[in-house]
């Protein structure tokens, strides 16, 4: 062969390796650069507590020269922490859009209350508690209807059997990770369940039938928010560990409580021999009220993280809880409400109008350095 043939051919030879070998690089350069785009198999999930609709509460959202209501300065200090988290669940302890609007003992807020929880994060409100049926079939229906157009997950209360049936449980799908939410109330105030409303009521034997019907929908965990316990008091009775008993030995290993307005104990625990962590919140206490009697006046917000391992195995890698207080002051003869992270706040008293406001504050802080001290 020629050399100048040969040459040609040795320079295709290499020119075809170069090529393939090129094609090898840049495909597992690029599997590695999606790899890394995709989201671990981990996700974050946060608990607030009681989102309370007091008159006062109504008059100071309400603004009389555009006649329109508006929550945002509410959760504006809170924003920044749901936003690290894939959901946020919160207790909605009034019914939604039913006028008059109105506080205690029957509550009816605006569907800015729900908008303004939208835009600050909380993408989950849980429906059933003791004033779930404050406005009858309408209450349950208007307050799924509205939290539907914003596209907030929710649970608890259905407007008939089909939507209970077809609804539970509440899926939260994200990063490769599934949960199922379930939601019940220990009451309604004495109010009937409106026909054909459902409200999930604390009643072992439908919530052992519910669990059994999450665990068709494979979900990694089953989460189960109860409203329940005794009204300010600072420590669960009785009843709550009694059901929390039985949830574990059900399977459940996250329980988050709300109702006594006021916060309770934690038990965060690992069974070694399972290798199972199980966290009861006993209550989260209020996060949005006008209740300002000590300790009712502040609460906390509840961080958890989750991640599944290559086995399929889902682990709680971090728990946390977050300190706020509501601060309530009048500014321009306008009342405000805010909930502050108290440690963002803790060395801030000029940004109080009182001095008092900021004292009371600690005071709530010192409470709840007594419930976690580290």
């Amino acid at each position: 062969m020629p050399l100048k043939k040969q040459f040609f051919c040795i320079f295709n030879f290499y020119l075809s390796m170069y090529k393939i070998y090129s094609i090898i690089f840049l495909g597992l350069y690029f599997c590695n650069f999606y790899a890394q785009q995709m989201p671990e198999d981990s996700l974050r999930i946060m608990f607030a507590g009681d989102i309370m609709s007091h008159k006062p509460q109504l008059k100071a959202a309400y603004n009389p020269v555009t006649n329109q209501y508006d929550y945002s300065e509410n959760f504006k200090y809170v924003k920044n922490i749901f936003r690290q988290a894939d959901f946020v669940a919160v207790n909605l302890e009034t019914t939604l859009g039913v006028k008059p609007y109105s506080g205690y003992p029957q509550f009816s807020a605006p569907p800015a209350l729900a908008k303004a929880c939208r835009q600050a994060g909380i993408n989950v409100l849980v429906t059933a508690n003791n004033h779930s049926c404050d406005k009858g079939l309408k209450g349950i229906v208007k307050t799924l209807n509205i939290l539907d157009s914003l596209k907030i997950y929710h649970t608890g209360t259905f407007r008939n059997k089909t939507g209970k049936d077809s609804h539970t449980p509440l899926i939260l799908k994200k990063n490769g990770i599934t949960l199922a939410l379930l939601n019940y109330t220990y009451g309604t105030n004495g109010i009937p369940e409106p026909k054909p409303a459902k409200v999930n009521l604390i009643d072992t034997t439908a919530i052992k039938k519910d669990i059994e019907i999450s665990r068709l929908k494979n979900p990694d965990a089953i989460i189960v928010f109860l409203h329940w316990g005794q009204q300010y008091k600072n420590h669960p009775d009785k009843q709550q560990k009694k059901l929390v008993d039985f949830l574990q030995r059900n399977g459940i290993n996250i329980i988050i409580g709300s109702h006594p307005h006021v916060i309770q104990d934690v038990d965060y625990e690992h069974d070694y021999l399972n290798n199972h962590t199980y966290i009861t919140v006993y209550s989260l206490g209020n996060f949005i009220s006008n209740q300002r009697t000590f300790p009712r006046d502040g609460s906390m917000i509840v961080d958890i993280q989750l991640k599944k391992d290559s086995a399929g195995k889902l682990h709680i890698t971090h728990f946390k809880t977050i300190p706020i207080w509501v601060y309530k002051y009048l500014k321009s003869k306008i009342r405000h409400y805010e909930i502050l992270p108290v440690e963002d706040f803790k060395f801030r008293p000029a940004y109080f109008i009182k001095n008092t406001d900021y004292q009371k504050m600690m005071r709530y802080y010192k409470h709840y350095k007594h419930f976690f001290p580290d």
